[in-house]
């Protein structure tokens, strides 16, 4: 198992444009990205890497945000990753259940510019 590197984000986003515009957006903030379109691809890319934050879309196929936290929390349960939930969707008991599993923010896509968003995890990032 690797280190955390510091600056690594694994972008877990079933929409591959916008997680292409996330990457790109991230990248330029100095931020190593990786990609994974769904939480069963982000579950394996986490088998071999540590990042220092994961930036979470709750609704996807195959495995959606709130399945991805529980099953990562079983497996990763020591693991000091920062979590980011975001949706475009405003799914309150999602949201509830996801802060009970310990992420550490959630936001509407639809209200974050992506200097927003670049605000967003630099807070998280910080916060101890």
């Amino acid at each position: 198992m690797r280190s955390v590197k510091v600056g690594s984000i694994l972008v877990v986003e079933d929409d591959k444009s916008l997680s292409e515009a996330y990457s790109i957006t991230l990248g330029s903030a100095g931020y190593e990205t990786a990609l994974a379109f769904d939480g069963v691809e982000a579950l394996k890319l986490l088998e071999k890497d540590q990042y220092e934050l994961i930036l979470l879309d709750l609704k996807m196929p195959h495995m959606d945000g709130v399945q991805f936290l529980k099953e990562y929390k079983k497996r990763y349960k020591d693991r000091q990753t920062k979590l980011v939930v975001f949706s475009n969707y405003d799914l309150q008991n999602e949201v509830k259940q996801a802060y009970e599993l310990g992420i550490d923010k959630y936001f509407l896509k639809s209200w974050a510019s992506p200097n927003d968003l670049l605000k967003i995890i630099e807070e998280v990032i910080e916060q101890k």
